[in-house]
């Protein structure tokens, strides 16, 4: 097909202008084409311009120009009443004041008491007697007709000596055991008492910590309310850096009443725990403290060897066991010697009748009602819940020092991570003064690095106690702590 020249277009716009306009003709009356209404833009309001004073800054920020806090320093930590050097003074305060230990050594008192009763079914008893009779003259009623006033006197003598009597003899063994019982008991209660007294030492000396470290973020809060003031004092910000300042202050010094009273409330517990009334300080941290404690337990117990409250679950079985015993002893025959001297007649003149008699009583227990049967059932009981609490006691045991062990490196584990944020946010805090000071951050970024910061260093001082408590836990834990059996 040839080319078309450039003198055909002419010819061919003529062709499409006019088919163009009958289409235009036909549908103009279905469309209806309205002007476009002119757009009006929003008034905006002008954006808040740095101030040159601060007093320009806080003019258009309304009712938050008169909000203020206390910006003084927080007050020192109230001493305590009455503070104790280290761990042996501690642990020498328990033997003069604790109630607990008091009645462990009560308890053995008891022991050795209820040893002695029981030796009273197996050796002799000897009882002495005499009788004074007054008879007035004349006769007394009207069945005598003395002529005169008489005293007639009457002495005896008896003595009584179990032959054979196998359970006052079983009942002295089973005193004898119970007297071991009381004995490691008290060792028992003096591991408690320890485990108890470790706690509460790390308690205060991680809450002293605590304490001092609220005042350290208040010091920096009231630093940062200053930076922030000279910044807008430059004519650099605006009132909401001021009020996040503000808040910042606010922030740090609402937590340092209630740690205070942690605080407190630690010093009572320890307090309580020795019976001592008021408040206990310590004069020690957690280093300090770990060190005389490792002294004061010397070496470890030897490997496997049950900790005191197995062995005493094992011994109670072993009197459950005894008390079916004495049960069964009653039903066996029992022989006793008895013996009697006395003397009767005349008080003060004579003259007297003695006589004397000796004799043997063989007691054959043959029915009592049933009592008996209904005492071994009872006993037997007794048995089967003894066993059951030395495993609950022997398997409580087990998991409680196991569970002692891991504390220590979990409690480590997170104390690194713990350091670890720390560091990262009193970077992050230095950085975000630098930053600030130099006029490149924002107030907000400095608030934010310092309550980041507040909050690692809590963190931090609360994992450190977790480690100190697990540490110094274990040997009381484990009853290898040789100081307490001394």
């Amino acid at each position: 097909m040839p080319l078309a020249r450039d003198s055909d277009l002419p010819m061919r716009r003529r062709g499409v202008v006019p088919v163009a306009l009958f289409v235009g003709l036909l549908f103009a009356p279905l469309v209806s084409v309205a002007a476009p209404a002119p757009v009006t833009a929003p008034p905006i309001a002008p954006m808040p311009s740095a101030s040159p004073t601060v007093g320009a800054g806080l003019a258009g920020a309304g009712p938050a120009s008169s909000v203020s806090v206390d910006e003084t320093a927080a007050p020192e930590v109230t001493p305590a009443k009455r503070t104790l050097g280290g761990w042996n003074e501690l642990w020498s305060e328990v033997g003069k004041t604790s109630a607990d230990l008091r009645i462990a050594l009560a308890e053995i008192e008891r022991a050795e008491a209820a040893t002695r009763i029981a030796w009273g079914g197996a050796l002799p008893t000897v009882n002495a007697s005499a009788t004074l009779t007054h008879i007035p003259g004349g006769g007394s009623g009207s069945a005598s007709f003395q002529p005169a006033n008489t005293n007639a006197l009457q002495m005896q003598i008896s003595a009584v000596q179990p032959l054979i009597n196998l359970r006052a003899w079983h009942a002295i063994g089973t005193a004898r055991e119970l007297e071991d019982i009381a004995a490691l008991s008290i060792h028992d209660v003096r591991r408690r008492l320890a485990l108890g007294l470790a706690k509460a030492a790390v308690g205060i000396a991680s809450a002293q910590r605590l304490a001092e470290l609220n005042r350290i973020g208040l010091d920096a809060a009231r630093d940062r309310l200053l930076l922030t003031r000279k910044r807008l004092a430059a004519g650099v910000g605006d009132a909401r850096d001021l009020v996040r300042a503000l808040q910042d202050v606010a922030a740090a010094r609402a937590v340092i009443a209630s740690a205070d009273e942690q605080l407190v409330q630690a010093r009572e517990a320890l307090a309580q725990l020795l019976v001592i009334p008021g408040d206990l300080g310590l004069a020690q941290d957690e280093a300090a403290l770990e060190k005389e404690i490792q002294t004061f337990c010397g070496g470890k117990a030897p490997s496997g060897a049950p900790r005191i409250d197995v062995v005493i679950a094992e011994k109670q079985i072993d009197i459950a066991k005894r008390n079916v015993d004495d049960i069964a002893l009653k039903f066996v025959p029992t022989l006793t010697a008895q013996m009697s001297a006395n003397a009767s007649g005349l008080a003060f003149s004579g003259p007297f009748a003695t006589g004397w008699s000796i004799s043997g009583v063989l007691t054959i227990p043959l029915y009592d009602g049933g009592v008996r049967y209904g005492e071994r059932r009872d006993r037997e009981a007794q048995v089967e819940e003894a066993e059951a609490r030395a495993v609950q006691t022997k398997v409580g045991a087990l998991i409680e020092m196991s569970q002692a062990r891991r504390a220590i490196s979990v409690a480590e584990a997170a104390e690194t991570s713990a350091r670890e944020a720390r560091d990262l946010a009193k970077e992050a805090d230095r950085l975000a003064r630098l930053a600030y000071a130099a006029g490149i951050g924002t107030n907000f970024d400095l608030i934010d690095a310092g309550r980041l910061l507040r909050q690692s260093e809590t963190q931090l001082v609360l994992r450190e106690l977790d480690t100190a408590r697990a540490r110094l836990s274990l040997p009381f834990v484990e009853g290898s702590c040789a100081g307490v059996t001394q």
